[in-house]
């Protein structure tokens, strides 16, 4: 693979396939941010393999796309991805949460820590099982911005309902038991 490149025009992001002429495309990944420290990695594969995402994101990569979901994943996660988000599959997310996989709280707290202060906030009231109308009692705001703010948080967390949202909160620390 010619790296070369990448040290001369700097890519904001970089898509990178698993499968490289017969390597291990996850092998490149520390090369790539040695050459280009601003550069984004996403990973496209085919293999829906819990262990290369894994291997993927403790790299460095910041995205995760498989093939047979580029079609409606992809330009989703190059905008995530080049805004400094992270995109994974809710799948491997959801894995990840389930596993309790202690190396990947990084993750976890990576994208936490995207979130704003009032998202956090109401997240952490949300877990705790207060009502949008308490939530917004409390913060001055009105309930529909509080479900605003609960669907952006649960979006950028690639979580999908309020259990997963409690497993991660209670995994990285945000609740306790």
């Amino acid at each position: 693979m010619k790296l070369f490149i990448i040290k001369e025009k700097k890519p904001n992001v970089i898509l990178l396939d698993i499968a490289i002429s017969g390597e291990n495309g996850l092998n490149f990944i520390q090369q790539i941010k040695e050459l280009s420290h601003s550069s984004k990695i996403i990973i496209l594969t085919m293999y829906e393999d819990y262990e290369y995402f894994k291997e993927a994101i403790n790299k460095g990569a910041s995205g995760f796309v498989l093939k047979k979901s580029m079609d409606s994943d992809l330009l989703y996660a190059i905008k995530k991805v080049n805004s400094g988000e992270v995109f994974a599959e809710s799948q491997f997310i959801s894995e990840m949460i389930s596993n309790n996989d202690s190396k990947n709280i990084s993750i976890e707290k990576q994208l936490w820590d995207k979130l704003s202060d009032r998202e956090k906030e109401v997240m952490v009231d949300f877990a705790r099982g207060f009502t949008n109308r308490e939530i917004a009692f409390k913060y001055y705001i009105s309930e529909k911005t509080v479900s605003t703010y609960k669907t952006r948080a649960l979006e950028k967390l690639n979580i999908e309902n309020k259990s997963d949202f409690i497993k991660l909160a209670l995994k990285i620390g945000i609740l306790k038991n």
